[in-house]
């Protein structure tokens, strides 16, 4: 995900998401009298991180927000500043020597979010532990997460398709959620969280939506999140974008319905999983 500035236009759909989930959670997390900076891991265009999780942080709490993109970062710089609470740092959530890491000096962390970020990582088990390396004892580590959506069924699809095969083979199960085929999500990930040292409070699975008021904005943000568009020759790409269009709705993946009002809604499908853990 490196178009950051068409992510964050088209992307109130993932905020308003991110809004209602973690507005849920909030209420299991705890807040000592003096809170430790919190940590937003993978924090893309930084809207959730300005929009969402700061309004609701204790006064005075330090955020530092990361992201393994330098575009995603510098468009973090330029809209979505916020000197005094947010600073932002790079970082590689999969760095295997996390003590070395821009992040580090502000550790420990009270809290680590990391919201909608564990299905494009191959190894949540590099996640977990880092978390867990960044975090204080009692500290807590808030997840949301796509287990499992109709949109990667798509690319599994898409690559036997001899146009599209030499784009996508090479790492396709990079870009799919390593739960996407796990009959029990809920099960694994809570034993994840066990075996690197976190006490769970929370995790389910349910369905979930994307709603866009346009069929154009959802096209756009499928373009932001899409990991093979750019790869793709230029003369191919609507070609490309079509094709998973038409794979995703065949899926039952895009929806569109008109609401009360007789405007069109335009969704996006999938099943979430959201957790928290706390550190033993």
């Amino acid at each position: 995900m490196d178009k950051p500035k068409l992510f964050s236009r088209d992307g109130a759909a993932y905020t308003a998401v991110a809004e209602a989930q973690i507005a849920e959670l909030w209420s299991i997390l705890s807040w000592p009298e003096d809170p430790l900076p919190v940590l937003d891991v993978g924090c893309g265009p930084g809207d959730v991180t300005k929009k969402v999780i700061v309004p609701r942080l204790p006064p005075g709490t330090k955020l530092v927000a990361c992201d393994i993109s330098p575009e995603m970062l510098e468009y973090c710089r330029q809209h979505n500043a916020l000197p005094g609470t947010i600073t932002y740092e790079p970082f590689d959530v999969m760095d295997p020597h996390v003590e070395r890491s821009t992040v580090w000096k502000y550790a420990p962390y009270g809290k680590v979010f990391a919201v909608m970020l564990m299905h494009w990582v191959p190894d949540n088990r590099r996640v977990v532990q880092n978390m867990h390396k960044l975090l204080a004892p009692s500290g807590e580590a808030v997840f949301t997460i796509i287990a499992n959506m109709p949109l990667f069924a798509a690319y599994e699809e898409m690559v036997k398709d001899p146009r599209w095969t030499q784009y996508m083979e090479r790492d396709l199960y990079k870009f799919i959620s390593p739960y996407q085929h796990c009959e029990d999500p809920v099960s694994v990930f809570c034993q994840l969280l066990k075996s690197e040292g976190f006490q769970v409070l929370r995790c389910d699975v349910r369905p979930q939506k994307f709603a866009f008021p346009s069929e154009l904005q959802r096209r756009d943000a499928l373009k932001s999140v899409s990991a093979f568009l750019n790869r793709i020759p230029e003369e191919q790409k609507e070609e490309f974008m079509e094709d998973w269009i038409q794979h995703m709705e065949k899926l039952g993946g895009l929806t569109k319905d008109a609401g009360p009002a007789g405007e069109t809604k335009f969704y996006m499908h999938y099943n979430s999983m959201v957790a928290v853990g706390k550190k033993l």
